[in-house]
């Protein structure tokens, strides 16, 4: 399967997510929406099962800061690696928190070729 223009655009946006920063998946959706892509959060986390390889998949969790159950042993470490602790399943979300400006994530999706 290959991903999507959706698709390439949730990897890109990820793709800019600063180490030590996190966003959630709705967050993304919202970005890639801005961008006129049509996107939800549960596209994002589809995207990510898929191809999330292939960017810093660790960085975005969902809206309450939980961490997915299936990817929660290796997200630890790699959020732990970036300085962000956990508390279980959950990050302090509002504390690392990621607000790019939407104008500049859009620069880059076309900068990218992804629009």
């Amino acid at each position: 399967m290959n991903p999507s223009v959706r698709d390439e655009c949730v990897l890109e946006v990820v793709a800019q997510i600063p180490a030590g920063n996190l966003l959630s998946y709705g967050d993304v959706a919202s970005l890639v929406a801005d961008c006129g892509v049509a996107c939800t959060a549960r596209q994002v986390a589809r995207c990510l099962s898929h191809f999330g390889s292939r960017v810093p998949w660790w960085r975005v969790v969902q809206s309450s800061g939980t961490i997915a159950e299936q990817v929660l042993v290796p997200a630890r470490g790699h959020l732990a690696a970036e300085g962000i602790m956990t508390d279980g399943r959950r990050v302090d979300l509002d504390e690392r928190r990621w607000f790019p400006d939407p104008e500049e994530v859009r620069a880059v999706l076309v900068r990218s070729g992804v629009l």
